[in-house]
């Protein structure tokens, strides 16, 4: 059954609803578990449109000033053309949107927030409200390039916590305010680990673990974290650190030298901006108005580019045409897509010239050629093969490539898993590849 987990924490339970609340929880609930029919404690009976309809009751109002439309939305709400997403306690990843009162949001729920608001044309702007301690690693960069990329402009407002996870979030918009006793930064990655073996041992229990695999139970509750793991960890920790400091130093047009040196501060109001982690001290209700009347004075635009001039601007003030959206979205997908064949293009020549360029290619030239372009293969694996592979003497080579002219197209190169120049047909790259990997295991 979807959603099981909800409906044993939620059925043959006691709970401590109001009964009128419990009308609308239970009718919510029933939209998700596909009840046919609620009957209430007074007896009285709702069918399935019935508890949507009460469901939709429930919600709030809103209209939008632009155009006087019902602009009602269950996520997030539209003010003055500016989209107000909540990026509210603890951050998950693939939990999706499951609200800001169950003291948890998902990134993917945030992000389906954000796409839903750059596809809306009411929304001139999005607005992020912040108040998160932070959470998983797992999710933060992805949405964090989104809201990087995003072509409407994108603000951030810590309102009251910007933390850790969450302050990469900020850190990724176009400005980062924050209320005067506000909290940004926490720039640094923890972990913990729980030994239960003290515990086990005082009620007489013993685990065995059987396992296959060196590192297959690091970090097991079981017992004491030994210092070999506690060093990998730490390890692991320290890069991820190092990633998020220059995602950050990237955002904020700083150096990772000076976002490193903050060791993970947290840093209130005034010195966040004089630190460059923030661009402006503001309540929200200021920012949420600056923020719309920057966006009025540009017309809509979309990060400095004018969406409401020409024949084609839409007869609503503010509004962008059907025809303006769609262009603004081929633009922004060719030029995402531009940008990456760059990416992939200056990437791969990088890992193509340290193939080439590693000491282990030295005697092995034509190998290195062939892991270099003929596989995708990562440059740090390649290197490792390679000097597995014998190395070429250059009087031997001289010598193989004088017989290959004379026609003994048979020859196999003394830098091949298999040397010698006897007869048979020469190895393919993926033959060399399994038997330059075979080695390095027996090395």
């Amino acid at each position: 059954m979807k959603h099981a987990h909800i409906a044993a924490r939620a059925l043959n339970r006691p709970l401590l609803l109001e009964p009128g609340y419990a009308r609308i929880f239970f009718s919510a609930l029933g939209g998700r578990l596909n009840f046919a029919g609620l009957v209430d404690a007074k007896g009285e009976a709702l069918d399935q449109k019935g508890m949507a309809a009460l469901c939709e009751s429930y919600l709030p109002r809103a209209v939008d000033p632009w155009s006087g439309a019902d602009v009602t939305d269950q996520s997030y709400a539209v003010v003055d053309g500016v989209a107000v997403i909540p990026v509210q306690g603890s951050l998950m990843h693939k939990s999706g949107y499951i609200g800001t009162r169950s003291g948890a949001m998902g990134y993917d729920g945030i992000q389906a927030q954000i796409v839903s608001a750059l596809a809306n044309p009411r929304v001139k702007g999005i607005l992020l409200d912040i108040d998160s301690p932070g959470g998983e690693v797992a999710g933060v960069r992805d949405l964090a390039r989104l809201i990087n990329a995003a072509w409407k402009p994108i603000w951030a407002h810590a309102n009251e916590t910007a933390a850790s996870a969450a302050y990469w979030l900020g850190s990724a918009a176009q400005r980062l305010i924050l209320s005067e006793t506000a909290e940004v930064g926490s720039i640094g990655v923890l972990m913990a680990h729980a030994d239960y073996s003290a515990m086990l041992d005082e009620e007489g229990i013993k685990v065995t673990l059987l396992y296959a695999g060196a590192h297959k139970v690091d970090g097991n509750p079981y017992e004491a974290l030994p210092e070999s793991v506690r060093n990998a960890f730490q390890a692991d920790i320290e890069e991820l650190r190092s990633q998020f400091a220059e995602a950050v130093a990237g955002n904020r047009g700083i150096s990772t030298a000076q976002v490193l040196s903050t060791e993970a501060q947290l840093y209130r109001g005034r010195d966040a901006v004089e630190i460059g982690l923030a661009d402006e001290v503001m309540s929200f209700d200021d920012a949420l108005g600056a923020f719309s009347a920057t966006l009025a004075k540009q017309g809509g635009f979309s990060k400095g580019k004018s969406m409401s001039n020409g024949s084609n601007a839409s007869p609503s003030a503010g509004e962008i045409s059907n025809e303006q959206l769609a262009q603004a979205r081929e633009a922004g997908r060719a030029e995402g897509h531009a940008a990456g064949l760059r990416e992939g293009a200056t990437a791969e020549r990088t890992r193509i010239g340290a193939i080439l360029g590693c000491d282990a290619a030295k005697g092995r030239e034509a190998t290195a050629r062939e892991f270099a372009l003929g596989t995708d293969m990562a440059a740090d694996t390649a290197a490792k093969l390679l000097a597995t592979v014998p190395a070429v003497d250059p009087a031997a080579a001289a010598a193989a490539a004088t017989l290959e002219q004379m026609g003994n197209v048979q020859l196999v190169r003394p830098d091949a898993s298999g040397q010698g120049g006897g007869g048979g047909d020469k190895p393919t790259l993926a033959q060399r590849v399994a038997s330059a990997r075979q080695a390095q295991t027996l090395a």
